[in-house]
């Protein structure tokens, strides 16, 4: 039977290239993006390389208080989903005082508050379909208060606490559905740094940035040998693992550093 897989935001950046990679490994894909231009023009591009994929999607506004149910609704209805990849979010740059309220609540909705909405509607209807995984992508900056990156580190950082309690939880209750967590570096070419008017900041030039293709392969070696967390990029994995060395004040100055702009 072939299996499915969910993927918010697959019709660009790290959602694509994952797309990608599960055409290869023979799953059906389902997508939720903003926008049903992008939508169309990334799936006639997947088709002509796999002209017998399946994929659907559905152009839906995450920030919506009734896009989950129509995304339960709709998926179910044509199945279920085997893997739920919750990797849809965006960046608002620049001093949290400064920063649109109205931006920044939005960015809370899609990023942290559909993401928390669309797993607790899948762990249950996985686990009476016997099994399932759910792959919530963070980032980096969960790891430490970002100045110019306020809001967006800490709806990462709830992405990442709250995907590793749930993992623990699950896996003491003896839950068929599994829980892994992605905290990807800087990723330079997705439309995620356009969006948040970031092109001329440090971190997206750092030597610990990385690719979408990158993040992909990362999610994928992470989610075969059952991994619950997966940091991506080489670069990113070594720097991370210094860090826990370094003191705190020294951690704090460097992520200044890198979200500062160049010049």
């Amino acid at each position: 039977m072939t299996k499915t897989v969910l993927i918010t935001g697959g019709s660009s950046g790290i959602g694509l290239a994952l797309s990608e990679r599960m055409l290869e490994r023979g799953y059906r894909l389902f997508w939720v993006s903003l926008d049903e231009a992008e939508i169309e023009a990334s799936k006639a591009g997947l088709l002509r390389r796999f002209p017998e994929a399946r994929i659907e999607g559905r152009a839906l506004d995450l920030g919506e208080s009734h896009s989950v149910a129509r995304i339960v609704q709709w998926v179910q209805g044509e199945g279920g989903a085997d893997i739920l990849v919750n990797n849809a979010g965006f960046g608002v740059y620049g001093p949290s005082a400064r920063n649109s309220v109205d931006a920044e609540q939005a960015m809370i909705d899609v990023n942290a508050k559909a993401l928390h909405a669309l797993t607790r509607a899948f762990v249950p209807v996985m686990e009476a379909a016997g099994g399932g995984a759910i792959i919530n992508v963070a980032s980096n900056s969960a790891f430490v208060p970002t100045p110019g990156l306020a809001v967006y580190a800490a709806t990462k950082a709830f992405v990442r606490h709250y995907s590793n309690a749930l993992s623990q939880e699950l896996a003491r209750a003896g839950s068929p559905v599994r829980i892994m967590t992605v905290c990807p570096s800087a990723v330079a070419d997705t439309p995620f740094k356009q969006r948040a008017q970031m092109d001329a900041v440090r971190t997206f030039q750092s030597f610990t940035a990385t690719t979408a293709g990158e993040v992909a392969d990362d999610i994928l070696k992470g989610y075969d040998r059952g991994a619950a967390e997966v940091i991506t990029g080489a670069a990113m994995r070594r720097a991370m693992w210094l860090m826990r060395f370094a003191p705190a004040p020294v951690v704090r100055w460097l992520t200044r550093r890198e979200t500062g702009q160049v010049g």
